[in-house]
């Protein structure tokens, strides 16, 4: 077993003889294709198997340098098609299975087009899951646009990591056919319905049970496997709305999916049926899987209760669950058909560890948003009693990769204050040289500030030592900070301190979220520039 995470919960497990840490492909490529090398050299594994796209996506970029047969992986041609969702909804149109309305946008002129057309609430899903960034590879979610400006600003951010799908919103159940093929025949199928998912809006399942196999369902995905010459696993997702009976296809997984567990519970044991067909050459006989068996992700539905309290969804997307319904699939757990993913008398140590895991992570949850509400109302109160208290003549921003928050307060400030103070601004990341995020770049350019030609600096000696004022973007900007130079403590405050009231006095970082919270990153940061140098500015003058 081997897994990018430290201390992964299936280390813990009675059936894994050896856990190993690979790198993170997202962070650093062509050491995990090394890595994937080495295992394979080695000749210790009989199989090799992707169950995440962020190591399948690099393997099948690098196939042609490793040696893949003891790797579980589709067909390089089938596989890039199901990763490109647009050229998945292309296929399936061909083979006449319903598919949202979709409109493949690389220009935001065709925004009013595609609105027109779709209707809202409108949802944008990037082309893949994985796409590009400032330093890599960068993990992509779907998102959902209410009304023309919503669109725009989604969409202007969404293009900036890859190709973008737009599709009408279908309401329906999230049900997967999930499968094992043989060169374009399926050999085994298994059907499940999600019952929670996280967030509300749609994602990844919490809870789901095991169900009879739709026909229609069935044979679009027998369709779609035939055409792409599938050899392997993959689960075809579709929504169904079981009112009406209509169906839209929504993506192919071509790999092993989250609700996993629930299949290996009503008896679909596919990892098995991998290993045969990969290893030994042909898949023995089963009978079906079992129907009416439930599965639940534990932590994840703790997660899905605290969001059905907090009501957070938007009623246009999603219908809250009752207090009835939330307390009918609590008393699943009592059921005999009913099965946790990680929790299991045969096995008991990895949900022990999940136990603990949840506990302490409510547990710190509440301690640390006491603490920290603590800590942040204190270091507002210092920063206002030190606005304007002494005459600056150098001034540091601090934020983590210096290309969103602490360029920009720089940027802002050597264009309100010319000459008068000396401005640097740096981060932590050890790379430097790198150009400002380019949402960034747009969303200052609209208050008139130029990030055009803008090259990160990574924080040293020299520029803590030299400033007179260090102005970090989060609590843990300055607790990194002192750690490496206590002497600066004196002089070290939050940016967004001496301008807000209580304890909202950070900065969040906005890399890859969505274009409102970049907007909304940049108004804090011209006003807290405001709100220090505008007393900086008075000092100078006097």
């Amino acid at each position: 077993m081997a897994s990018a995470f430290e201390s992964p919960i299936c280390a813990a497990s009675r059936h894994t003889r050896l856990c190993t840490r690979y790198p993170d492909p997202l962070q650093n490529e062509s050491r995990f294709i090394n890595w994937i090398n080495e295992r394979m050299e080695s000749g210790g594994y009989a199989l090799i198997i992707p169950v995440t796209e962020r190591t399948l996506v690099p393997l099948l970029r690098h196939r042609e340098a490793i040696d893949d047969t003891r790797i579980a992986m589709a067909p390089s041609d089938a596989l890039e098609q199901v990763l490109d969702k647009e050229r998945t909804v292309t296929l399936a149109t061909r083979l006449d299975i319903p598919v949202p309305r979709s409109w493949p946008i690389d220009s935001l002129d065709q925004l009013d087009t595609a609105a027109a057309d779709l209707g809202y609430p409108m949802v944008i899903k990037p082309s893949r899951s994985v796409g590009h960034g400032n330093d890599g590879g960068v993990q992509l979610s779907v998102s959902y646009a209410h009304n023309r400006d919503d669109l725009e600003k989604q969409v202007r951010h969404a293009l900036n990591h890859g190709a973008v799908i737009l599709q009408e919103y279908f309401r329906g159940d999230g049900v997967g056919i999930e499968l094992i093929a043989d060169h374009g025949e399926i050999r085994f199928a298994f059907q499940h319905r999600r019952l929670h998912e996280v967030p509300l809006t749609g994602g990844g399942s919490s809870l789901r049970t095991s169900e009879a196999i739709s026909p229609p369902l069935l044979a679009a995905s027998e369709k779609l496997i035939k055409a792409l010459k599938w050899h392997g696993v993959a689960m075809v997702e579709f929504k169904y709305d079981t009112r009406t009976g209509e169906f839209r296809l929504m993506e192919i997984n071509g790999r092993f999916w989250g609700s996993l567990p629930l299949a290996i519970a009503a008896g679909a044991d596919f990892p098995r049926m991998l290993y045969e067909l990969i290893c030994e050459g042909r898949i023995a006989p089963r009978p079906p899987a079992r129907e009416n068996v439930v599965c639940r992700q534990l932590a994840r539905d703790v997660d899905w209760l605290e969001h059905v309290l907090r009501r957070n969804a938007p009623a246009s997307l999603v219908r809250l669950p009752s207090w009835k319904d939330v307390l009918r699939d609590s008393a699943l757990v009592f059921s005999p058909r009913h099965h946790f993913d990680v929790q299991s008398l045969r096995d008991p140590k990895p949900g022990l560890i999940d136990l603990g895991r949840i506990v302490n992570s409510q547990v710190k949850r509440v301690t640390d948003l006491l603490r920290r509400r603590w800590q942040l109302r204190r270091h507002g109160q210092r920063a206002r009693q030190a606005c304007g208290k002494r005459p600056i003549k150098t001034v540091l921003f601090l934020c983590y990769g210096n290309i969103n928050r602490s360029a920009l307060a720089h940027a802002y400030a050597a264009q309100r204050l010319g000459r008068d103070v000396k401005l640097m601004s740096a981060g932590f990341h050890a790379q430097g040289d790198r150009p400002a995020d380019p949402v960034m770049v747009e969303t200052a350019a609209a208050q008139g500030i130029d990030l055009s030609g803008w090259k990160s600096k990574s924080v040293d000696a020299t520029m803590v030592a030299s400033a007179d004022l260090v102005l970090a973007m989060e609590l843990p900007h300055i607790d990194r900070l002192l750690k490496q130079y206590p002497d600066a403590a004196d002089k070290t405050f939050l940016l967004r301190g001496a301008s807000a009231i209580g304890n909202d006095v950070e900065i969040i970082d906005p890399y890859g979220l969505s274009p409102d919270i970049y907007q909304t990153v940049c108004r804090q940061v011209i006003c807290s520039v405001d709100t220090w140098l505008g007393h900086t500015q008075a000092h100078t003058e006097r």
